[in-house]
């Protein structure tokens, strides 16, 4: 498993146009079709995601070494698919997208300020017990917050 030390999120900019949350995490995840839906990532999910993916995640959103394994799955369980050609399970495919789908929320928010929804990701915040957002992800419960405080921030309410 490669590390990746940065942890700055970098997107490519598309010409013209702002990436939809869905596009966004197609290209967060290096997938090669178009996900335009939550059924295009249902489907996505039941064909199976590659190691690779991940990889693709950690690098495009800076996951580090720490995040990854926590989030996600442990190093030699990530390093064992990898070396035998194996799909993630379902439920670490499951996290992976989760963790792309709300990182893709806060650049959707924060599209003016790039390295902001990284920063704010990683900064802790009351609302979430003084974890950071990319902390709460460890559960859909977590993920849920963070989307949550991501609508209210949208809104105009800040956390």
């Amino acid at each position: 498993m490669r590390a990746v030390t940065s942890v700055r999120s970098e997107i490519p900019v598309e010409t013209g146009a702002v990436a939809s949350l869905y596009e966004r995490v197609g290209v967060l995840l290096g997938l090669k079709s178009a996900v335009h839906s939550e059924v295009d990532l249902l489907d996505r999910l039941d064909k199976g995601l590659s190691v690779g993916t991940v990889q693709t995640l950690r690098s495009r959103v800076g996951l580090t070494d720490e995040e990854t394994f926590q989030l996600i799955a442990p190093r030699r369980t990530l390093s064992r698919r990898e070396a035998r050609g194996q799909l993630l399970s379902r439920e670490e495919a499951d996290k992976t997208v989760r963790i792309a789908r709300v990182t893709a929320r806060a650049q959707q928010v924060f599209s003016g300020k790039p390295d902001y929804a990284t920063d704010w990701l990683r900064s802790p915040k009351s609302a979430l017990g003084e974890r950071t957002p990319m902390q709460a992800l460890a559960t859909e419960s977590g993920a849920l917050a963070v989307e949550e405080l991501l609508v209210g921030i949208e809104h105009g309410m800040f956390d």
